[in-house]
């Protein structure tokens, strides 16, 4: 009987060593799991930190980026003005009662300035880099949605000012290569200049001019548009970056 007991005991203690080991296993486990937990939520902590000081960094350097844009947008439009004060003036001379050959003769061949805007500033170089590494994806959304939607308005600008361009540039090639305008013809001014303007009919010379005029003026209305319209969301833009950066 008393053997019986002594195995019984043994066996007990043995039963609570097991449920010892097994509670302190657990317990090295949960204290593992907790470890791990606080590693992950401070490397979270961390990185969300970094991916800030990355986004405030990048936010500094569009702000940059997008003021250069803006002084030179404000200088195309400056041009702009210039070239159209100047088309008008010859318009309204042309439409003059008193207007005649001498007239439109004066302005197309010594006058009319055959001078265009283009508007061709690369200045995509951190945004194509943001783009490209992923980091423009670390802006808030609606943020991030307006500087897309910039600068894919910048490329809409590039397409409207060469498509222009170049239909006036035609245009202008065609009227040289029948009169020449003293600021592109390589006759100044002497006998062999004389010659080209010499008997020149009227109506050639208005008809030739006629969409000269008009596809520089169309040319130069678009642009004023498409300029005005980048410089309006490149100022809100701005506004609202800084606004992030103070946050």
């Amino acid at each position: 009987m008393l053997f019986l007991f002594r195995r019984l005991r043994s066996s007990l203690l043995r039963k609570d060593k097991v449920w010892q080991y097994l509670a302190y296993a657990v317990g090295e486990i949960f204290l593992v799991v907790i470890g791990i937990y606080i590693a992950i939520q401070f490397n979270n902590w961390n990185e969300g930190k970094k991916a800030k000081e990355l986004v405030k960094t990048n936010i500094g350097i569009l702000i940059e980026t997008l003021k250069e844009d803006s002084i030179y947008y404000r200088e195309k439009l400056i041009e702009i003005e210039f070239y159209t004060v100047a088309l008008r003036d010859n318009q309204r001379r042309l439409s003059q009662p008193e207007a005649n050959l001498d007239t439109l003769i004066k302005i197309t061949r010594y006058e009319f300035s055959p001078g265009i805007v283009k508007v061709d500033k690369d200045n995509n170089d951190a945004y194509n880099s943001m783009t490209m590494s992923g980091e423009i994806n670390l802006f808030p959304k609606d943020l991030r949605q307006d500087i897309f939607s910039l600068y894919a308005r910048h490329k809409v600008l590039e397409g409207e000012n060469s498509s222009h361009f170049y239909s006036y540039l035609e245009t202008l090639n065609t009227f040289n290569g029948k009169f020449g305008l003293q600021f592109t013809s390589p006759y100044k001014e002497g006998p062999i200049a004389d010659a080209i303007w010499k008997d020149v009919d009227m109506r050639d010379l208005a008809v030739a001019f006629h969409p000269l005029m008009n596809t520089k003026r169309n040319h130069l209305g678009q642009i004023r548009r498409e300029v005005n319209d980048v410089m309006d969301m490149t100022d809100a833009l701005l506004i609202k970056l800084k606004q992030a950066l103070d946050d």
